[in-house]
């Protein structure tokens, strides 16, 4: 059983533990992300704030407007949740999505993010500033797809005075606007470390985004408090849409067996 804190209150099974999550990017394997916050909920963990770049952003914004995991997972599985995807011209990117798709409004049904039950935390980066965004008010789909523009397959998105793309290039784990909470900090990382590479063009860059986006891991690691991962993750493609079962299991039996652990379970990058 965790260790009981500060925050912790007593709930209907026993005890609830108050924390704030950090959901990285990962494309398809964010199904990873929905088991785990089934088990976060099921073992008495309250997500108090969440916060999220690319597809991390996009589910922790779902999740934050009411949204269970179990539907998330239904609508990404649905064919009309692929219609969103649009192939557009090379000159910004080879396609963008589609914000006006009633599927994207199912999943994401609030207009802004402060309007979230929780609270909520978007990571951008800005291509003219060259700087992290973090959004905690704005509107919530454009925010949400502006987080999700991994170049050069999808364009930027103008937002404001901004110009914005993925987040995870420069911040794949965005821990730092979680800090202002006194809630444990736990961490979801969509990349763990794999060794192997096997030369094409195809392949290099997979292997350019996965270094890129682990790299930018490593120091926010050591503030969280806790960490979720699995290797078997390395195994999964990023852009394809089969195995979200697979994955959301592997999530839940993940994030299961470490919370009877009481999440003290070793991570190398981990928080001291």
């Amino acid at each position: 059983m965790v260790e009981r804190r500060q925050n912790e209150q007593k709930s209907p099974i026993g005890w609830v533990m108050k924390i704030s999550l950090a959901l990285s990017g990962g494309a398809a394997r964010g199904a990873f992300h929905l088991g785990v916050l089934e088990a976060l909920e099921k073992n008495g963990f309250s997500i108090e704030a969440v916060s999220g770049t690319s597809i991390g952003a996009i589910i922790g914004t779902s999740y934050a407007a009411g949204v269970s995991p179990r539907e998330q997972l239904e609508i990404f599985e649905s064919k009309a949740f692929r219609k969103i995807f649009k192939l557009k011209g090379l000159r910004n990117g080879f396609f963008r999505i589609d914000q006006q798709q009633d599927i994207l409004k199912k999943l994401i049904p609030i207009s802004h993010i402060e309007k979230a039950r929780i609270k909520l935390h978007i990571t951008a980066v800005d291509l003219i500033s060259g700087e992290i965004i973090r959004f905690n008010k704005g509107e919530a789909i454009p925010l949400c797809v502006a987080s999700s523009a991994v170049l050069p397959l999808f364009e930027p998105l103008p937002y404001g005075a901004y110009y914005l793309a993925d987040g995870g290039v420069m911040d794949n784990l965005p821990v730092a606007p979680l800090l202002e909470y006194s809630h444990p900090i736990i961490g979801v990382d969509l990349h763990p470390l794999f060794h192997g590479f096997t030369p094409s063009f195809i392949s290099g860059i997979k292997r350019t985004l996965f270094l890129t986006w682990h790299a930018s891991i490593q120091e926010h690691l050591k503030l969280c408090d806790f960490y979720i991962t699995d290797p078997k993750l390395s195994t999964y493609a990023l852009l394809s849409f089969k195995n979200f079962k697979e994955m959301f299991h592997l999530g839940y039996e993940t994030t299961l067996e470490l919370s009877k652990q009481g999440l003290k379970f070793a991570a190398d990058s981990g928080k001291d």
